[in-house]
This record gives C-alpha cells, sequence and structure tokens, in this order.
C-alpha cells in the first residue's frame, strides 16, 4: 500500500534554511490552480511548525494542499509531483519520514495474505466467533499504517465546503468483494475515532471506531447481511458475515405451559420489554407459577393503560426543554455504567473497546440520525463483574438491580461514584437479547441487561436504554398506551423497522438505526406517524433520565 522512502544529503539542512521562505497559507481551502499532477504524501516526526526546518520543507513543498493528522503527530500533504524528489531529500536530512500513498489509500483493511501465520490467541477467536449460530463466513485482514488509516478516515472532516470525494472508504467484506461507503458523521474520541456513513447504492449503516495504536471494530450493513470488523489481536482483523435472521429474539418467548396456568392468551415476554411489573406479578402470584417465569428469558411485564410508575406518573417536560440536565455544550447528557461478565469478555480481545464504545456510538448515531440533536449517552465507566451468569435475562437483570443480595451490589456505589444515570450488564446468553427493568422506571430501576452478541448487531443497547427513557415497540405487538399514547416503534411493511420494532412485526425485515417519527423519511418514507413516535419520547424525557444522578 505504502512505500517509505528517505534519501540522506550532506549540507542539506543549510540548503533548506537558505532556501525557506516565509508565509503561505498552507491549510487555506482555497488554493491557486495546480499547474502540474500532484502526489499524497505523509508526512511524520516533522519539527515544530514554528521552525526554521519546517518552513523550509513547506517552501520545497510548493503549492501544497493538506491536513493536520492529530491522532498520529503526523500531516497529509499533497505536492506538486516536480517539487517531490527536492521534498524527500531535505525531509531525509531533518529525519522527517515521507509516506507516498498509492490509490489504495482509503481501503481501510487489506486480505491477509497466504503465508501469514496465526498466533494460537487469533486461531481461537477466529474458531470462537464462527461458533455463532449467525456467522456465515469470514475473512482475514490487516490494517494498513495508522497514519494512512487516520487520514481515510477523517479526509476533510473540518473542510466546511465538505468534498463529497474526500468521504469514502472501500471495504473488503470478503475474499473477493469490496464495497464503497461513504461516510455521513466522523467524531473525535478521547482516544481515537468514531465513524458513520452508509453503503453506497443501498444506503444500509455503517460504523467503525478506530485507535491508532492498531484497533479498528465496527460493523457493515450490505444487503441485509452484517460484517463485523473485529479485531483478533496484533494487527490481525477478521471480517464475520452475519446473518441478523438468525440473531436471538429480542425478547425470548415465554414457556406455554406457564402461559396456560396463568389464563394468557398472549405472551408477555414477545409484546413488551418491561420486567418490573412481571417481577411484582411472581411475588403475588405463588411461589410454582413466579418460580417458572422467573426461569424464562427476558421477561417483560404487562402494563395497564392506566397503571402510573414507579412513585408516580412519568411526566414530561415541555418539548425541547433541557433545565437542569444539559451538558457544557447544550446536549442532555445520559451517564451510562457498563458492567460486563467474564463469560462475555472472553469473546472479545477489548470488551470495553470492540463492544462497548463501538454500541455506544451507535447509539449516538442513531439519535443524530433521527433529528434527536439534543440528546447523548456518555459512557461514564466500564468494568468486569465477577458475576456468575445463571438463569435467565429475567435473573440477571435483578441480581443486577437490587441491593443488598450479595450479587454485583458493587455497582451501586460505583453508580453513585461515576453519577451513572443507567446501568446496563452485558451477558453471554444468547437466549435472548435483552430487557430492561422496566419501561420509563424510576432511578432505582434504571437497569438492563444485553446478550453480547446483540449490542451492536442489533442495537439492543440503544434498544434497552430506549426502553428506560419511555420508549415501547410497535403497537402491532403492544399496544400499550402507558407512559405515551405515541411512543410505539413503527414497521414500513416487509422492508424495514425502526429501533423499537420487533422482527415479527414484518417477516424478519431488517431493523435500521433510527427512531421512529412521522418526520424522519426512509427513501422518501415517514419512519412514524401520530402512533409511532419514539423520537419524540427521547427527546422529551432525556432529561428525566439525564437527572436521575
Amino acid at each position: 500500500m505504502l512505500s517509505t522512502r528517505a534519501t540522506l544529503g550532506a549540507g542539506l539542512k543549510a540548503l533548506l534554511l537558505s532556501s525557506c521562505l516565509a508565509g503561505g497559507a498552507f491549510y487555506s481551502p482555497v488554493f491557486a490552480e495546480e499547474r502540474a499532477a500532484r502526489t499524497p504524501m505523509i508526512l511524520s516526526r516533522l519539527p515544530a511548525p514554528s521552525s526554521e526546518g519546517y518552513k523550509a520543507l513547506r517552501a520545497l513543498a510548493g503549492e501544497a494542499t493538506g491536513q493536520a493528522l492529530e491522532m498520529t503527530k503526523s500531516e497529509m500533504w499533497s505536492v506538486p509531483t516536480g517539487n517531490v524528489e527536492a521534498l524527500e531529500k531535505a525531509a531525509a536530512g531533518l529525519g522527517v519520514e515521507v509516506m507516498l500513498l498509492d490509490e489504495s489509500w482509503n481501503h481501510p483493511l487489506k486480505p491477509m495474505s497466504s503465508g501469514m501465520a496465526m498466533t494460537e490467541q487469533q486461531t481461537s477467536m477466529m474458531h470462537d466467533a464462527m461458533r455463532s449460530k449467525a456467522a456465515m463466513g469470514m475473512s482475514m485482514g490487516a490494517l494498513p499504517d495508522p497514519k494512512v488509516l487516520e487520514y481515510a478516515l477523517t479526509k476533510g472532516m473540518d473542510d466546511p465546503a465538505g468534498d463529497p470525494a474526500a468521504a469514502t472508504l472501500v471495504i473488503q467484506i470478503s475474499e473477493t468483494q469490496s464495497i464503497t461507503v461513504r461516510r455521513t458523521h466522523v467524531g473525535r474520541t478521547a482516544d481515537g475515532y468514531s465513524w458513520h456513513g452508509t453503503v453506497e447504492g443501498t444506503d444500509e449503516p455503517v460504523s467503525f471506531m478506530w485507535w491508532p495504536a492498531g484497533r479498528l471494530t465496527g460493523q457493515v450493513t450490505y444487503l441485509g447481511h452484517v460484517y463485523v470488523v473485529k479485531h483478533m489481536g496484533g494487527a490481525l482483523h477478521g471480517v464475520v458475515e452475519m446473518t441478523p435472521k438468525a440473531m436471538p429474539p429480542e425478547h425470548a418467548p415465554m414457556d406455554s405451559k406457564a402461559m396456560k396456568r396463568m389464563n394468557m392468551s398472549s405472551d408477555p415476554l414477545v409484546k413488551e420489554g418491561d420486567a418490573d411489573m412481571l417481577r411484582a406479578h411472581t411475588r403475588t402470584k405463588g411461589r410454582q407459577d413466579g418460580q417458572e417465569l422467573q426461569n424464562q428469558q427476558d421477561a417483560p411485564l404487562r402494563v395497564d393503560p392506566g397503571r402510573k410508575l414507579g412513585r408516580g406518573p412519568v411526566t414530561a417536560p415541555p418539548r425541547g426543554d433541557a433545565t437542569g440536565a444539559a451538558g457544557g455544550d447544550g446536549k442532555i447528557e445520559i451517564a451510562l455504567i457498563v458492567a460486563y461478565t467474564r463469560a462475555a469478555a472472553r469473546h472479545y480481545t477489548d470488551i470495553e473497546k470492540d463492544l462497548i464504545e463501538l454500541a455506544v456510538a451507535d447509539t449516538n448515531q442513531s439519535f443524530r440520525a433521527s433529528g434527536i440533536t439534543s440528546v447523548e449517552v456518555k459512557l461514564v465507566h466500564a468494568y468486569q463483574t465477577g458475576y456468575r451468569e445463571k438463569g435467565s435475562h429475567f435473573e440477571h437483570v435483578f441480581a443486577f438491580a437490587d441491593k443488598g443480595d450479595g450479587k454485583m451490589d458493587a455497582v451501586h456505589r460505583l453508580r453513585d461514584k461515576y453519577k451513572a444515570d443507567v446501568a446496563l450488564l452485558i451477558v453471554d446468553d444468547g437466549n435472548g437479547c435483552g430487557l430492561a427493568a422496566g419501561v420509563a422506571p424510576e432511578a432505582d430501576r434504571a437497569f438492563a441487561v444485553v446478550h453480547h452478541e446483540c449490542a451492536a448487531v442489533s442495537y439492543s443497547l440503544a434498544h434497552e436504554i430506549g426502553h428506560i427513557i419511555g420508549a415501547r415497540h410497535d403497537i402491532g405487538l403492544d399496544d400499550s398506551k402507558n407512559p405515551f399514547p405515541f411512543g410505539h416503534g413503527f414497521v414500513h411493511g416487509k422492508e424495514w423497522r425502526t429501533m423499537m420494532s420487533y422482527e415479527e412485526s414484518c417477516g424478519k425485515c431488517p431493523r435500521l438505526p433510527i427512531w421512529s417519527s412521522p418526520g424522519v423519511r426512509v427513501k422518501g418514507v415517514a419512519a412514524g406517524d401520530e402512533l409511532a413516535n419514539n423520537a419524540r419520547v427521547i427527546s422529551e424525557n432525556a432529561a428525566r433520565v439525564a437527572q436521575f444522578r
């Protein structure tokens, strides 16, 4: 992909200093008409911009355009080709590394060469990824030099003019197929970048997280399949092809015998994602029925339309009112703490980066894509818990939420320490994707559990946070008007569904990372109506949740 060229020359520094020219708007977005072809290159180990050596290099570069690369402490320069040789010689004399870019500069993954050996850990990670019921195939690749990848991800990100050609990547999703994706958003994280875009031709979602130490994670949805980019250790990365249709159900169904004993004509576990009322029911129904319900996976409650939540009804602030909940930039920040079990962590080289940070970034991108510009989820702490998974998601979520039961009690102290509004537990339990302890619960029930494989691929981390804020499933499954009659997900025929909707409502159609709203359009079709406006639920109720701590 790259060539590294450096040639030493005697007396070069004197030549540079004597030829230094003052001034020049190197990073100006407007440049003089190019007189010759240009050569793109990345320079690293540069002297300080105020130094004579740096100014001399700029002079030799001629009318060079460029971009600073913050994370890798380097710069991309586009230099008139006739100036390249002199610039390279000058750079070598100053100890500056010059890397020339070829046409594959915007390819984040290169297929692994046939002779490349894999470590025992990498082989183990590969086999583990393919054990998933949803996995269909896998290819291996390696990342380019971090400086090149930073440029590929961020080219033109600060240019207000926004050159469309600057924001594309070519992704190798298999050994024989590549696709082009176009950037819609890129943002700096504490130690890297989050990148979101869409596939050219299909508009399906793409998301990446990147760290300059040599780690990329993310997923590309293409023709209904999800290609998960997974770090395998060292420079090696896998691209795992997965079919969402083989993923666990959002909330697993209740046992039919238990339904019959409780005189239930419809399955409350599939219809609703709220566990609090079901738990109350298990306490009053008797030990036999209660124990049978607690052995079910992802067991939500049946909510009566007139029920008041917690100690009182949920009251939404006026639309757009973020009083008392906004951060310094005016955003409403919902602080999130995430615990994960050892069983879940073993599927990743670093579960915090490879899964948790990605799922949080996807949640925030789903808000932006839905016009929810004032709300953001902020990960304030993540840690491994010693909890050994036993039982169902129903049991996991209350082992996590309950105080004084000797199971994961540390979360309550840590939640206070980090002022986390919402707490979420990542488990390795694939009978279902997730479960919230309540729909629009009070602060002491703002807890949820999510199966690791669903957290990002199925957007289940976002889905469960949606329940805690007050969003409900699509009205075809859940017709409850509590806490908001307009608070349902949306399904468009058999083609697609929004964040809170179920695949059963549309014949296993794909879930889009957007929240239902009549103001959001998908290829010209409104993604909501008067009963399906989860975006409004999020916008109006995020401030309430952001005040839990």
